[in-house]
């Protein structure tokens, strides 16, 4: 009998570790890091720190520490440094997927706003449209850029890729970096920094919801 129940235990063993449960793949912990950072952009620091709080309570360390800490500057009135501590930890439980190999959407949105970087700054300095290299530099910036919504969209999970709120913000992302490229060969600067600028408000609002 012993032996029989060691047998069924090493053949179980490995399903049950595979679906022990990551807090930093949970989406109510993502979503409750999104509330309290958004909470925090916009001044309101009550909801932000209820959010701060639940996320103590689902987090082990060192994590809670980190949610600890953004709760601490709320409570000080620092919401900058409350910010701070709050992006941070977004970056720790991103790092913890990593090592545990598991990887959401939150994940392709973090690396989309890398990736989006090297195009959105031209947003805040006009470039020089009459050099044929930067116009293929900022060609490939908005080819990767594209590239990086359609990866998100494929990655994202059936609920959320139907939902109307994320289907306008990559199909309209999608829409303006496909006519961005005419806009840079024909050297129409105007055109250009308009698509940037909708195209920033996209990636900051995909980051905001979904990152």
């Amino acid at each position: 009998m012993v032996l029989i129940m060691t047998v069924l235990l090493i053949a179980t063993a490995g399903p049950v570790f595979a679906q022990t449960p990551l807090p930093a793949a949970d989406e109510s912990v993502l979503a409750d890091r999104r509330l309290a950072a958004g909470y925090i952009r916009t001044g309101n620091a009550d909801l932000a720190a209820l959010a701060l709080e639940r996320l103590m309570k689902s987090l082990g360390q060192p994590y809670a520490a980190r949610a600890k800490a953004a709760l601490a500057a709320v409570d000080d009135g620092d919401l900058q440094a409350a910010g701070q501590e709050t992006e941070a930890l977004a970056a720790d439980l991103a790092a913890a997927r990593r090592a545990a190999g598991r990887r959401v959407l939150a994940d392709c949105v973090g690396e989309l706003v890398d990736i989006y970087a090297a195009l959105d700054q031209h947003r805040t300095r006009a470039p020089d449209l009459g050099d044929g290299s930067l116009r293929a530099a900022i060609t490939s910036a908005a080819a990767a850029s594209d590239a990086a919504f359609a990866r998100c969209d494929g990655e994202a999970p059936a609920a959320v890729k139907t939902d109307p709120d994320f289907r306008r913000l990559v199909d309209g992302a999608r829409a303006s970096l496909d006519r961005l490229p005419a806009a840079v060969a024909a050297g129409d600067g105007e055109l250009l920094h308009r698509f940037l600028i909708e195209l920033r408000a996209f990636e900051q609002l995909l980051r905001f919801r979904y990152g």
